[in-house]
C-alpha cells in the first residue's frame, strides 16, 4: 500500500522546486503530495487556510511536514524557521538549504528543526527517510506529551475524588493499590524496553547524579551500569567540555502555577554534545533531554546517540562532493550537466568563461531557450540530443558552433556521455567542451598561407626553370646576348626567391616569438641616421631627396629591428616616388611615446587597400609583384616588429598625391621589459 504524505515546500528557486519534485517522484513506496510556495507569507497563508477548513468542518488535509529553504525573498536565515515553528509547533520542519554551514545546522537543530539537509547532497532515499523520521519523531513526541498531560489529569482527578469522597476511602485505597500494581507492571515493561534500546538512556537527579544507565549506555560509554549509577554526570563528559555540556542538560524550571504545582517539561529537541568513553576517547553525540518533576523529586532523562560513524560518512560524502565540485569547476574544459529533459542542471566556471553566460542565466533551460545554438546547426543538434536521450548512443564527440553572450560564435568540440538510472533510462548527460576556435582559425590561416606562398614561390621558380632549360637545350649557343639575358633572368629570379624565403622566415620567427627583441636605450637621431645611411644610395640612384628631422630624445627598442623597419618604409617610399621629389622622415615626441613618420609624394594607395596593405603578400598593384621589385612581406614585417615593441603602425594616403606611414612606440621600458626574470630562458637567436 502506497503512503501519501502532504508536504509544504517553501522554496523560491523554481529549478530547485522541480528538482525536489523529481527526487520525491522517484520513490515508489510513498507518494508525496507537494504544495510549493515561494515566500514565507505564502506559507503562512497555506497553514491558515488548512486551519480555517478544519474550523469549519470542511474536508482538509493537514501538512505532515514542511521543507524550508532559509533564503527566501521576504525572510532570511533562522528567522524563517522560528516564525513557522511558533506558528505551528506540531508540524515537523526540515531545513533544506544550499548553506553547508555546520554552525547554522546546529543552531537550527537547537531551535527545533527536525533535520538539516544541504541541497546537492540529497537523494530521494535520504530526503524521504528524513521526512518520515521527522514525522514519526513529531508523532512520538506529541503522543508522549499527551500521555504526560493525560496522566497528570488522571492523577489530579483521582486526588480530587479522594478529597471529596471520604466515605469511600477504603475502596479508593484498594483501587489505588491496584493502580500501583498496574503501574509496577508498566514500569517493568518500560524498564525492559529501556534496557534493549540501542540508544543510551540515562536519568539523573537534581544533583546531576546518574540514577539510570541502560544497556545502550553501557555499549556506548563502556561503563557497566553498576559503575555509572551513583556517579556524577561529569563522568561521561570531557573535562574541557563539562560546562558546555552541562549547559545543554541544565535544569530549566518552569514558572510556578497559581496552585503552587509544577508541570513536566516536554522532550527537548536533539542537540549536539560531546561524550567521553571509559578509555578516554571523545565522540560526538546527539542528545534529547526531557525533564519531569514528581513532587520534590526532579528527574532529567537523556536519550543519547553516538553519531561518530554517521558524521564520518557525512564527512566522507562531503569531501567526495567537494572533490567532484573542484574538478568540475576547475577543469580546463567547460563542463555542463543536463537533466533528463535536456535542461542545464550544472554550469561550470570555465563554461561561463568561454560562453559568457553565468550559471544563474542558463540553469533550468534547454539549448533552444536562449541564443546558444547557431540556427544552421539546430536540426543536427536536435538529432544528437534525440540519440542521447533515447539511448541510441551513450557517448559521442561532435563539433558545434555556439553563440557567446556577446554574440560572437565559437567553434567547440563537445564530448558527451550519458548517465543511466537503474531502469536503463537516461538520468543526465555530462558534457565537456573544448574551445577550438583558435585552432580552426590557425588551420584557415595555414591553408591560406600555404596557398599564397605556393603561388609566390612558383613565379620565380618558373622563370629560373625556363631560363635554365633554354640554356641547357643548346639552342642559344651561338647567341651570347640571349644567353646572357636568360642568365640575368635566372639570377634575378633566384635573388627574388632568396629574398622571399628570407622574408617568410623573418616574419614567421618574429610572430612566433622565437626571436627576442634585444632592446636597449637608443638615440633617436642616431637611429634615423643609420637608416638613412643604408637607404641613401638607393635614393640617389632614383633621384629622390631625403629630408630628415627629429625632436631628439631616446627610445627603448631593438636598434637593428627598428633600422630594418625604417629602411623598409623608406625603400617603399623611394620605389613609388617620382624622380626629383622629396621624402620626409620625421620623429616627434608625444606623451611617453615617439611618433616616426615617412611621407612621400608618390602615386598614393587606393582606399580599398588601406585596410590590408600590412597583410602578407598584399601589394598596391599586382604588377609590383610581377616586376620582382618586392615580396609583398615588407610591410607585414614592419607591423610585426612595431607590435613586438608594444607600438602601432598605420598609413594615410591620398591617391595621386602621396602617402604617410606612421608608427608610434613607447619611449620607456614596459614592466615586462624591466623585469629580468621574465626574460629568463628566452631564445635570443638572431633572424637569418
Amino acid at each position: 500500500m502506497i503512503t501519501v504524505l502532504n508536504i509544504l515546500l517553501i522554496e523560491d528557486n523554481p529549478g530547485d522546486i522541480r528538482l525536489l519534485q523529481e527526487i520525491l517522484r522517484e520513490v515508489t513506496t510513498t507518494r508525496c503530495r507537494i504544495t510549493p510556495v515561494m515566500t514565507l507569507a505564502e506559507a503562512i497563508e497555506q497553514l491558515a487556510l488548512v486551519e480555517e477548513k478544519a474550523a469549519k468542518g470542511l474536508e482538509h488535509s493537514r501538512f505532515d511536514a514542511i521543507l524550508l529553504d532559509l533564503s527566501l525573498p521576504d525572510s532570511q536565515g533562522l528567522s524563517s524557521f522560528l516564525t513557522l515553528h511558533q506558528r505551528d509547533a506540531n508540524i515537523p520542519i526540515i531545513v533544506l538549504t544550499g548553506l553547508d554551514d555546520q554552525n547554522l545546522a546546529i543552531s537550527a537543530m537547537q531551535q527545533g528543526a527536525q533535520d538539516y539537509l544541504v541541497k546537492g547532497q540529497v537523494d530521494s532515499n535520504l530526503l524521504l527517510r528524513s521526512i518520515r523520521y521527522a514525522i514519526e519523531r513529531e508523532r512520538t513526541e506529541t503522543a508522549l506529551r499527551q500521555a504526560k498531560i493525560d496522566l497528570e489529569l488522571r492523577v489530579l482527578e483521582r486526588t480530587q475524588d479522594l478529597q471529596q469522597i471520604n466515605d469511600r476511602l477504603q475502596q479508593e485505597l484498594l483501587e489505588r493499590h491496584k493502580a500501583e500494581a498496574a503501574l509496577q507492571i508498566s514500569q517493568s515493561r518500560f524498564a525492559g524496553i529501556l534496557e534493549i534500546a540501542s540508544d543510551a538512556i540515562i536519568a539523573v537527579d537534581s544533583n546531576h547524579t546518574i540514577a539510570l544507565f541502560n544497556q545502550g549506555a553501557e555499549h556506548i560509554f563502556g561503563y557497566q551500569a553498576s559503575e555509572a549509577i551513583g556517579q556524577s554526570l561529569d563522568l561521561l563528559l570531557p573535562a574541557g567540555f563539562v560546562d558546555v555540556n552541562r549547559e545543554c542538560v541544565r535544569w530549566h524550571l518552569t514558572p510556578e502555577l497559581s496552585t503552587g504545582e509544577r508541570v513536566a517539561r516536554p522532550l527537548e529537541n536533539r542537540r549536539q554534545v560531546i561524550g567521553t568513553k571509559r578509555d578516554g576517547r571523545q565522540f560526538p553525540a546527539e542528545a534529547s533531554i526531557s525533564y519531569l518533576e514528581f513532587g520534590a523529586e526532579k528527574v532529567t532523562t537523556i536519550i543519547l546517540r553516538d553519531v561518530t560513524e554517521r558524521q564520518q560518512i557525512e564527512n566522507d560524502l562531503r569531501n567526495a562532493l567537494q572533490k567532484v565540485n573542484f574538478h568540475f569547476e576547475n577543469s580546463p574544459l567547460a563542463a555542463i550537466e543536463w537533466d533528463r529533459e535536456f535542461r542545464v542542471s550544472r554550469w561550470s566556471a570555465t563554461a561561463e568563461k568561454i560562453f559568457g553566460w553565468s550559471a544563474a542565466q542558463v540553469l533550468g533551460k534547454r539549448p533552444d531557450e536562449w541564443k546558444f545554438v547557431v540556427p544552421e546547426d539546430a536540426d543536427r543538434i536536435s538529432e544528437i540530443m534525440e540519440r542521447l536521450t533515447s539511448g541510441i548512443e551513450v557517448s559521442n564527440v561532435t563539433i558545434n558552433r555556439n553563440y557567446c553572450q556577446d554574440g560572437t560564435i565559437v567553434n567547440c568540440e563537445w564530448y558527451n556521455s550519458v548517465q543511466l538510472d537503474d531502469t536503463g533510462c537516461m538520468a543526465s548527460i555530462f558534457s565537456l567542451i573544448l574551445d577550438v576556435t583558435d585552432r580552426h582559425q590557425m588551420e584557415r590561416i595555414k591553408d591560406e598561407f600555404i596557398a599564397i606562398v605556393s603561388h609566390e614561390l612558383r613565379t620565380p621558380l618558373t622563370s629560373i626553370y625556363g631560363s635554365l632549360k633554354m640554356l641547357a637545350s643548346g639552342l642559344l649557343h651561338d647567341q651570347p646576348a640571349k644567353e646572357k639575358r636568360l642568365l640575368t633572368i635566372a639570377v634575378d629570379s633566384t635573388d627574388r626567391l632568396m629574398r622571399l624565403v628570407n622574408d617568410i622566415l623573418d616574419i614567421e620567427r618574429i610572430e612566433s616569438g622565437t626571436v627576442q627583441m634585444i632592446k636597449s636605450v637608443c638615440n633617436v637621431s642616431e637611429l634615423m641616421a643609420k637608416a638613412v645611411d643604408e637607404i641613401e644610395p638607393i635614393a640617389e640612384k632614383a633621384g629622390v631627396q631625403l629630408s630628415v628631422s627629429d625632436t631628439g630624445g631616446q627610445v627603448w627598442v631593438d636598434c637593428d629591428r627598428m633600422i630594418q623597419t625604417f629602411t623598409n618604409l623608406l625603400g617603399n617610399a623611394i620605389k613609388f616616388s617620382p624622380s626629383g621629389s622629396t621624402i620626409w622622415f620625421t620623429a616627434t615626441k608625444q606623451a611617453g611615446q615617439m611618433l616616426f613618420q615617412v611621407r612621400d609624394c608618390g602615386r598614393g594607395i587606393p582606399s580599398d587597400k588601406l585596410g590590408v596593405i600590412f597583410e602578407r603578400f598584399q601589394q598596391v598593384d599586382a604588377s609590383d609583384a610581377r616586376s620582382g621589385e618586392g615580396t609583398g612581406l615588407g610591410l607585414a614585417i614592419c607591423r610585426s616588429i612595431i607590435e613586438q615593441h608594444g607600438g602601432n603602425i598605420w598609413v594615410e594616403s591620398i591617391l595621386g598625391k602621396g602617402s604617410t606611414f606612421s608608427c608610434i612606440i613607447p619611449r620607456s621600458p614596459s614592466p615586462q621589459d624591466s623585469n629580468p626574470s621574465s626574460r629568463v630562458g628566452t631564445n635570443r637567436a638572431s633572424i637569418g
